[in-house]
């Protein structure tokens, strides 16, 4: 049972850097640009990811974990543990809350933009290059490497 729960865990874990690293390069590249169909094509790519890939990714790591926990025997209340809880709930009101909000209200705007055959769109780049994206982004990828610090170090066990 151990074996498969720490494979589940890690493949949660390698769905969370794998998309998180999909959209972080969609983002990255979405941001240089001010073509509407570009930030289109890339911010609806960023929301599979986030919807389809990082989510899921999150919930199987969650779940598989705290079984972990209980079959190994460690307490729940061991500092650890506890931060990896908190930094999920932040990860994912992160996630859910802001930057797949900027992703969805970003391709909107796209896809209305090319729907009135805008090729161009200034306003749209500047949207697309908007600091909550980067901040936001920047923030979830440091909660991503505190993530596997805490797995991997598992200070105070």
């Amino acid at each position: 049972m151990y074996k498969s729960l720490l494979f589940l865990h890690i493949f949660g874990v390698f769905l969370i850097v794998g998309g998180a690293a999909i959209a972080t390069a969609l983002a990255i590249k979405g941001s240089k640009s001010v073509h509407a169909r570009t930030i289109a094509a890339f911010s609806g790519l960023s929301i599979i990811a986030e919807r389809y890939v990082i989510t899921p990714g999150a919930i199987l790591a969650l779940v598989a974990g705290s079984f972990l926990v209980h079959q190994v025997g460690y307490s729940f209340g061991q500092a650890w543990i506890v931060a990896s809880y908190v930094l999920w709930v932040i990860a994912m009101s992160i996630g859910w809350g802001i930057l797949g909000r900027h992703s969805v209200r970003l391709n909107r705007h796209a896809k209305r933009l090319v729907a009135d055959g805008v090729e161009d769109s200034d306003e749209l780049g500047r949207e697309a290059a908007a600091p909550v994206g980067m901040i936001f982004g920047a923030a979830q990828n440091v909660i991503l490497l505190a993530f596997i610090y805490l797995m991997v170090v598992r200070p105070g066990a």
